[in-house]
């Protein structure tokens, strides 16, 4: 089956191809400028592996968390080219497909991705199934709810490496390890799950489905609170 999944939801691009002949992966970490870097990125792929775009079977993207922008770049491209081609697409959850990287590890896997305002998304894992909510934490509250569990924590995701340098030690010490490969994308692992969920779901995704974003932008959250504001003003209640 010809798959392509892309990972646009950090400021590290990755994307998987698929075929008969094997897999294609290709990925920059430079920054976010996704915009500019994906479609002649699909492109050069899809002609490395000599497939063309209307062999494509099946496409995959990032539901999120992640960067407001790089999802929204994500869904748009996967939805347009489905639209386009008459194929399915499926997103997956972003902090599953760096759980799923480490199913094998013996204790707990914390992705870490950068929510900013001194948090992160995040979410635990055990054999590559979460075994919390997505959360958009303070890190100061995750080094409380990981203080409280016995396991041995592999930190990955983008921004684990900053974690782990200034806050882990204070989590556990030596059960405390960081993924050598944190800052790596996910594409083949977005790939081989949004594989699996095609099985049980061969229509995909609503087209209507959007990001999950765990938090609002900041520009929506000015404007709750410019209308919060402007209800005080004019004797409502707040």
């Amino acid at each position: 089956m010809n798959i392509l999944a892309l990972d646009t939801a950090t400021d590290i691009l990755s994307m998987a191809l698929q075929t008969a002949k094997g897999i294609w992966y290709t990925e920059i970490d430079g920054g976010l400028h996704h915009s500019e870097r994906l479609i002649p990125l699909v492109d050069a792929l899809l002609a490395q592996a000599q497939c063309p775009r209307e062999d494509l079977e099946l496409l995959c993207c990032m539901e999120g968390p992640g960067s407001f922008t790089g999802l929204r770049i994500g869904f748009a491209t996967v939805k347009g080219f489905a639209l386009a081609l008459g194929i399915p697409y499926i997103a997956i959850p972003t902090l599953d497909c760096y759980g799923w990287a480490h199913r094998h590890w013996p204790g707990t896997v914390v992705p870490l991705i950068d929510a900013k305002k001194h948090s992160v998304f995040t979410a635990l894992y055990q054999g590559g199934t979460p075994i919390s909510a997505y959360l958009d934490i303070e890190i100061s509250h995750l080094i409380e709810l990981l203080r409280n569990k016995q396991s041995p924590y592999l930190f990955t995701g983008p921004d684990a490496p900053r974690f782990y340098e200034g806050e882990a030690n204070i989590v556990g010490g030596t059960n405390c390890y960081l993924d050598p490969g944190a800052r790596k994308g996910k594409a083949r692992e977005l790939l081989e799950i949004a594989q699996k969920r095609y099985t049980l779901n061969p229509r995909g995704d609503d087209p209507q489905k959007g990001p999950r974003y765990l938090r609002k932008s900041d520009a929506e959250l000015a404007k709750e609170g410019n209308h919060e504001g402007s209800i005080r003003r004019s004797g409502g209640d707040a």
